[in-house]
């Protein structure tokens, strides 16, 4: 395997449940923004309220919790800290107290620039330390690197949502690099910093710090560049269509880490 451990399909299938309960909660939390962004979408969420909030964060959640103490403390309250914080970054959860002191921030999504910060956090944690933590592995200098670059991946994601959802924040008082940035500027720091992380990680390839099948995810900078550069302010029916996309990117990024671990051995 690419970090020389057996697979664990108990990691899996947790990482997927993590996934997956936070995912449809904020189906339901993003209702101002997604009022103007998609109405459709929120129209289908608010009739399976119940069904979202009791079985798939709740009880999906607490399985989780289970699944991770059977591979002990670490592994546990690893699992609980990114329900956590998925839980703050949905939940307008903050006491007014501490809201005052973050400008009328209610949770973590409120909060620029932590906004786009806390779902690569825990996406990164989930998709590459977990499954390390529940075989009892430490987490080497090529699991940082590879952590780092998923964190950058998923961040590039949520910057191009952002791009897409720019005037539903902007009605629902969220500040995002997308709407503080000019369009232009956004694009180009996408490009830019995709093009560095896309350096760094062929530094790290070719000088042997990361196995040469590493070389493969260089295709997922490739495409952010590639979506960043076709999107169009004026255009943001296409921009929507065009941003599903970014979820085949995600899916792809995610097994591309099982690919390059079949290979790498």
């Amino acid at each position: 395997m690419y970090f020389n451990i057996p697979l664990n399909g108990w990691a899996v299938f947790s990482v997927f449940l993590l996934t997956f309960s936070i995912y449809q909660d904020n189906r339901l939390t993003d209702d101002i923004e997604d009022a103007v962004n998609n109405p459709e979408g929120l129209k289908n969420a608010l009739k399976n309220q119940d069904l979202i909030t009791i079985i798939t964060f709740y009880l999906v959640s607490f399985i989780t919790l289970l699944i991770a103490f059977q591979f002990g403390q670490t592994a546990f309250w690893t699992t609980a800290l990114i329900i956590v914080i998925g839980f703050l970054y949905n939940h307008k959860c903050f006491p007014a107290s501490l809201s005052r002191r973050l400008n009328g921030a209610r949770r973590l999504k409120d909060i620029y620039i932590v906004k786009n910060l806390t779902p690569p956090l825990d996406w990164a944690t989930a998709l590459i330390f977990l499954p390390l933590i529940y075989g009892g592995y430490s987490l080497s200098l090529k699991a940082w690197i590879c952590w780092g670059y998923m964190f950058i991946c998923a961040f590039f994601i949520e910057v191009m949502w952002d791009m897409r959802d720019r005037r539903g924040d902007l009605l629902s008082n969220i500040k995002t690099i997308a709407n503080t940035f000019s369009f232009l500027h956004t694009k180009q720091f996408l490009i830019i910093t995709s093009l560095i992380s896309g350096l760094l990680l062929f530094y790290c390839t070719y000088t042997n710090i990361l196995p040469a099948s590493t070389y493969f995810l260089l295709v997922n900078n490739l495409a952010v560049i590639i979506i960043a550069t076709m999107y169009n302010e004026n255009k943001e029916s296409f921009m929507r269509k065009i941003s599903d996309f970014t979820i085949v990117l995600a899916t792809a990024l995610f097994i591309s880490f099982g690919i390059i671990a079949f290979y790498s051995n």
